[in-house]
């Protein structure tokens, strides 16, 4: 039958409802899709498990030579992505899981668009014993294809045999008008006050730097806007490879002009996506130890925004292999890695927050590291690689902090690691433009292991000591040794310098995956201090903010500054509470007790309890300032904002205070305008 035949009986049946979904599949084909599925091992109509109804797909991919067998859906006339720009459907991966499914499109016979499907699935994979949905854009992405086609296929991307899986209820999803980007359009905010004229907005699928991104922009600590872009990991290919997941551009204002820190086009380009070491490398595995983790597609979730607050998550399965010695040795693992970045007005620096959940594999079968977040910007605006500044310095703070006193960066660099420290950093700096990029954890080394590897027996001295690595000889630590990764494996010699803008994070073995490990400086690693473990299973969680600034103005010294006066904070109250304890990370059940009581380290901020939408509370600030903190009240009914007053005195919104008021989970955010010191800061909250 011609297609303009088949066109006819089509339009029919489906009359001209446009707004409607479109069923492939769901207990059996519908409207015209007909079973082109080739190569064998698909069963239409099964009833070992369904999604909807009684009936799924089932499907089995083939071992050769029928390898590369799938489902395929064929229908005639063809179909527009300008009417079905979304196909929809669920996945059961049957006793396994972790299938592995390719996407095709065709038409007349040629394909016209192809993804992996693992970046489509809702949790990053095909899940055992469970039903996950899979949505894909077909006209943004990976697919990124706007025309006509007649065919879908979900192909077995294996040369091998793979266990049987489900499919059910298979639509095309027609257009969907998106609702306004307005802030507080999207049921968490309050309409009981009128929009900020100086509030974050959030700009939903915009493209940026060749990649289908959110757009955050806000006022910072002096006013200034700021802007960060987060590339969508849902399928699509940037430059290098990137999957997305990541920091891709990055702007503020330099004396009266925007920097625009952007990735370049290398394959460790961008900020803020993880990767993990094996201690024992590539034996018996074969492959890479530590893939870098922006080139595994995930999924993505807008958490929450705000008046002038929001959450933005990530959510990908990152490998990792079983030790030699485990009782399944070299098993691979895909751990599933959970990323929050929060922004908020008032706030330079957005906070990173990390949870890998080990929690399915077994205990003591990894050992590995943590380096996220990891990643590479231009951070001193320069248009492309080549032309980025040499680096002049690069510092960071485990037990005592290290800097290098003389530039530029080499490994004849001379330095100094003698000053005591308690909150980890790391950070690289240009001098020929003023620049500094870096990040801080939110807790103390104590309360929080970071840093890693050995070295440490020369903490508390400086280069006038001699060399710090023998082979080669050079005055810096060997580059296995550096306890945070950034340009250590960049240099092309003893004596040269790199213009390489990579950073990352450190910790030693085990800090993944092992029940006990030790930690950074014990004399397990040839470090001064006696043997101390923490554990590294079931889950790992932190947090750190991710600073960009000039170098001159020292940003990253001020935020660990900022960590070390929250430690000395006494939260108290005579209505309401200070909330004592939370979820140890992002996207845990678990919880730990703050310290001190009511600061959260995961999204950093002061936590109190309303009583009857009030609060009467004091910040005693130890030592030093807190500069514009923020708080978080929980038990907030209603829809509308209690009013604000510090020390007595009524606060204006939006100018002395920065508020988000949480509905869906009863949370009002606020941002103090204003810096803290001293014993007496009095904030009250009035229904």
């Amino acid at each position: 039958m011609g297609k303009w035949i088949a066109g006819l009986l089509w339009i029919a049946v489906a009359g001209t409802a446009a707004a409607a979904d479109l069923v492939v599949y769901d207990d059996a084909l519908s409207n015209g899709f007909q079973n082109y599925s080739y190569g064998g091992g698909s069963t239409f109509g099964s009833t070992e498990q369904a999604h909807g109804g009684s009936n799924s797909i089932r499907f089995a991919g083939g071992a050769a030579p029928n390898n590369f067998n799938a489902i395929s859906f064929y229908v005639d006339p063809d179909l527009q992505t300008s009417a079905w720009p979304t196909l929809r459907f669920w996945v059961h991966g049957g006793t396994s899981g972790g299938q592995q499914l390719y996407l095709f499109l065709q038409r007349d016979g040629a394909i016209v668009a192809q993804a992996e499907l693992d970046g489509y699935i809702s949790g990053g994979a095909i899940a055992a014993n469970a039903w996950r949905e899979v949505v894909v854009p077909l006209t943004s992405g990976a697919l990124g294809y706007n025309g006509a086609f007649d065919r879908i296929d979900l192909q077995s991307d294996s040369s091998i045999a793979q266990p049987v899986l489900y499919i059910d209820d298979v639509v095309l999803a027609a257009p969907v008008t998106p609702p306004s980007d307005r802030i507080f359009g999207y049921g968490f905010e309050s309409g009981s006050l009128p929009p900020a004229a100086n509030g974050l907005v959030q700009e939903r699928g915009v493209t940026v730097l060749g990649m289908l991104s959110d757009r955050f922009s806000w006022r910072d600590a002096a006013g200034e806007p700021r802007v960060a872009v987060l590339a969508h990991n849902t399928g699509q290919a940037g430059p290098g490879g990137t999957r997305g997941g990541e920091l891709r551009e990055f702007r503020y204002q330099v004396a009266g002009a925007t920097r625009v820190v952007a990735a370049s086009g290398s394959g460790a380009s961008g900020f803020g996506y993880v990767v993990s070491h094996r201690s024992e490398g590539t034996t018996g595995i074969g492959t890479d130890d530590s893939p870098l983790g922006h080139f595994f597609s995930g999924s993505f979730v807008r958490v929450w925004q705000g008046r002038h607050h929001a959450i933005f998550r990530f959510t990908q399965n990152y490998p990792r292999w079983a030790k030699t010695t485990a009782a399944i040795p070299n098993q691979l693992y895909q751990v599933p890695v959970t990323i929050d970045w929060m922004f908020a007005t008032g706030r330079n620096d957005p906070l990173w927050s990390v949870t890998w959940d080990l929690n399915g594999v077994p205990a003591n079968a990894v050992e590995a590291d943590s380096r996220a977040p990891y990643g590479e910007l231009l951070f001193d605006g320069r248009a492309s690689e080549g032309a980025h500044s040499v680096i002049a310095g690069v510092g960071w703070g485990d037990r005592y902090k290290f800097t290098t006193t003389s530039a530029p960066a080499s490994y004849s660099s001379s330095w100094t690691w003698n000053a005591v420290n308690t909150i980890p950093y790391v950070k690289l700096w240009t001098t020929a433009v003023d620049a500094t990029m870096g990040t801080v954890q939110t807790r103390t080394i104590v309360q929080q292991d970071a840093g890693g590897y050995f070295g440490t027996n020369r903490w508390n001295t400086t280069s006038a000591a001699g060399n710090a690595c023998s082979s080669p000889a050079s005055l810096m630590p060997c580059d296995y040794n550096w306890p945070y990764q950034s340009i250590n494996y960049s240099f092309g010699g003893v004596a040269t310098p790199t213009n390489n803008t990579r950073l990352a994070w450190g910790t030693n073995f085990g800090f993944l995956g092992q029940t006990s490990y030790y930690v950074h400086g014990s004399a397990y690693w040839g470090g001064p201090l006696p043997n101390a473990t923490a554990a590294g299973w079931p889950r790992k969680s932190y947090s750190a903010y991710i600073v960009l600034g000039t170098h001159s103005s020292d940003p990253v010294g001020a935020r660990a500054a900022q960590i070390e006066t929250t430690q000395s904070l006494v939260l108290s109250v005579t209505t309401g509470s200070v909330t004592a304890s939370g979820p140890a990370g992002v996207a845990r059940p678990d919880s730990i007790t703050y310290v001190p009581a009511g600061y959260d380290p995961v999204y950093g901020t002061l936590s109190f309890g309303a009583q009857g939408n009030a609060l009467d509370a004091n910040i005693s600030v130890g030592s030093g300032t807190l500069r514009r903190p923020v708080i978080v009240v929980s038990g907030i009914s209603g829809g509308s904002y209690p009013a604000l007053r510090f020390n007595g005195a009524a606060q204006t919104v939006d100018v002395d205070y920065f508020p988000s008021l949480r509905t869906d989970t009863g949370d009002l955010w606020i941002t103090l305008n204003r810096d803290l010191s001293g014993a007496t800061n009095r904030i009250e909250l009035v229904p």
